[in-house]
């Protein structure tokens, strides 16, 4: 009843008729033929383009530059001919790349959280959460979730939790939706969290992947049962297999897995038939490997176009993510995209001493289903070496480390130096998440 209400009264709010007209545009898009899909993304594509090169400075010079021009743009061959975007240029150019035809009143800056790097700082409008509030609600009615549903999150952001005004806190009860601060997950404040979950038995929880797993652990060690949402959902870290089954079991449903970030919101989610699907009708993603579009079932990195930020237009901007591509039709029928997996960040990338790519998953397979393992992480500073950092919840005979580390010379060869310590704690990074893979090493994919 209160969510039916919620959403009669949310077009009253500022945007809610805008999020309501894009919901249901994309409630439409995502059905299209493929044939008309295609069409209406090359339409989106051009106008993005034309739009930057018409009103900002930096893409003009950009695409004239490569003489270019963006009634040149009649394929999405021609498209991807356009240079990709970096985070480099972005901070050396931000104020040339600012659409000059939207008032700088309003503009509102933002900024990516820096857990793998210096943050960037963009400027969106209100346009953009709007569009990006509509896509979530897309996403989430594919699991049978409303807007106004009761929503817990398990985050960490401090722009979006700590420190907020009593007004954002009411707002927050009003959306329907309960926060743990996953900057402080002691005993007492699950324990407290938990009993309210019990009592309030919300539709959907959302957390960072590492967050829900050590909740999930909270409760299973504790022996709470009967916290049952709809589903759960996984974001802002990639979620490994032994942390999908804990929640699942734990909660006794199924997670989905969404690709977000700051400066582009939400990108791909994984649909009732498990198929993660890119959200290509608000973003167009391309995997990238050696300049081209990488074949289905090879890395490559991402680059986004996003169709609705006007303010500071990314176009074919490389986010420093890793994927593999996939050409499978979901059996859902959408004509969206599908990804195989969001392999994580470019600095999430490891390689033997011979090498060759190692995934990260391997670390998760060795070192996540094994009880005696609480968390870790591993650093690699350059091609030879190799730092292994194990925090364990109870004691380990030599014997245990031992065949840890053999494990792990084998798979990086025997020319890998490794060293394996036991520590008691594995400090989270300034915006709340565990990063479990470091990599100083730059894959090569030009």
């Amino acid at each position: 009843m209160y969510a039916t209400l919620y959403r009669a009264m949310r077009v009253l709010w500022p945007g809610g008729l805008a999020t309501r007209r894009k919901l249901q545009e994309l409630e439409r898009s995502q059905w299209l033929s493929a044939t008309d899909f295609r069409a209406l993304q090359l339409q989106k594509l051009q106008a993005i383009v034309e739009h930057a090169y018409n009103n900002t400075p930096f893409y003009q010079k950009l695409y004239k530059s490569y003489d270019i021009h963006p009634q040149d743009i009649k394929s999405l061959a021609d498209f991807q001919a356009l240079p990709f975007v970096t985070k480099t240029q972005i901070r050396e150019n931000l104020d040339d790349m600012l659409a000059r035809n939207i008032p700088r009143e309003r503009l509102e800056s933002n900024h990516t959280g820096g857990s793998t790097g210096e943050p960037l700082l963009f400027y969106i409008t209100d346009d953009f959460w709007w569009g990006n509030a509509a896509n979530e609600f897309r996403a989430r009615r594919w699991r049978g979730f409303e807007e106004g549903d009761k929503m817990a999150w398990l985050w960490g952001d401090q722009r979006d939790t700590t420190n907020w005004s009593k007004k954002r806190r009411w707002r927050a009860k009003i959306m329907n939706q309960r926060f743990l601060n996953a900057f402080s997950l002691t005993e007492a404040k699950m324990q407290e969290f938990a009993e309210m979950l019990l009592n309030w038995q919300p539709k959907l929880i959302k957390g960072y992947a590492t967050t829900l797993s050590l909740f999930a652990q909270f409760l299973k060690e504790k022996n709470i049962t009967g916290i049952r949402p709809l589903f759960v959902e996984s974001t802002a870290e990639k979620l490994w297999p032994p942390q999908r089954a804990l929640i699942e079991e734990v909660f006794q449903c199924q997670v989905a897995n969404s690709y977000s970030s700051r400066e582009m919101g939400m990108m791909a989610y994984q649909c009732e038939h498990g198929t993660q699907h890119l959200l290509d009708d608000m973003r167009f993603v391309e995997i990238i490997a050696k300049g081209t579009p990488a074949p289905p079932g090879t890395l490559g990195e991402v680059a986004v176009t996003s169709f609705d930020h006007f303010a500071l237009p990314f176009i074919r901007y490389k986010n420093d993510d890793m994927a593999i591509g996939s050409a499978n039709r979901c059996a859902c029928g959408r004509s969206l995209s599908a990804v195989q997996e969001i392999v994580g960040r470019t600095n999430d990338y490891l390689v033997a001493a011979n090498g060759q790519f190692v995934h990260s998953e391997f670390f998760a397979y060795l070192l996540r289903a094994k009880p005696e393992v609480f968390s870790y992480q591993i650093h690699q500073p350059d091609k030879e070496h190799l730092r292994v950092q194990i925090v364990c919840n109870r004691p380990v005979v030599s014997e245990w480390r031992v065949e840890i580390q053999r494990q792990i010379q084998e798979r990086f060869g025997p020319a890998m130096n490794i060293s394996l310590e036991l520590v008691d704690n594995i400090p989270l990074t300034p915006a709340g998440k565990h990063r479990y893979i470091i990599s100083d090493i730059e894959p090569d994919f030009n």
